[in-house]
């Protein structure tokens, strides 16, 4: 196991497992995950034509896609330049990943110009929770967090990037207090 993965695990067995099993298992059709990470949301996935991305695929993501015996595709990629066609995919999984992406009403107009009309977002983000101390916590560290973290804000407000964009939010659940949402979005 690598140490991401050690890292998480407490998170994932609390609640983010609970969350990615409650909302990948159902979806089915073309299937778009972006930042794939280490390859977490893999035992998820059910009957699906499945792409992944990440800017970078790295060993512990290739050695999950070995192990997975449904064909997969992976692409090197950043979200603000997708290498998709206009509205190839039914639904888009991202998981952990909008936290450290620069620009995030780019990467979130990338997602809904590849998703087909009617499509949805599939997301479970950390955010800046609404509680307090936690709050006055996550704003602190995030300076140092950032840098050691490989540009992780803990601190972003995600919802509020996703009812900026042109998707329209469905439905939304926090979890571990407000330190997590997840959820869904449709293009309309």
């Amino acid at each position: 196991m690598n140490f991401y993965d050690a890292f998480m695990g407490p998170l994932e067995s609390k609640a983010l497992g609970r969350l990615r099993k409650a909302l990948i298992t159902p979806i089915t059709g073309t299937v778009l995950e972006i930042g794939a990470g280490t390859g977490v949301n893999l035992q998820y996935y059910q009957d699906v034509k499945l792409t992944i991305t990440d800017k970078e695929l790295s060993p512990n993501l290739l050695k999950s896609l070995e192990k997975n015996n449904a064909p997969i595709v992976s692409v090197a990629c950043d979200v603000g330049m997708l290498p998709f066609e206009d509205e190839t995919f039914d639904f888009i999984v991202s998981t952990l990943v909008f936290c450290s992406v620069e620009d995030v009403q780019r990467g979130l107009s990338e997602l809904h110009r590849v998703l087909k009309k009617g499509g949805r977002f599939i997301f479970i983000e950390h955010v800046l929770p609404a509680e307090q101390p936690s709050r006055l916590i996550f704003d602190a560290v995030t300076p140092v967090w950032s840098r050691l973290a490989g540009g992780c804000h803990l601190n972003c407000d995600f919802i509020a990037s996703v009812k900026e964009s042109a998707m329209v939010l469905d439905e939304v659940e926090y979890a571990m207090g407000t330190k997590f949402v997840a959820g869904t979005a449709t293009k309309p």
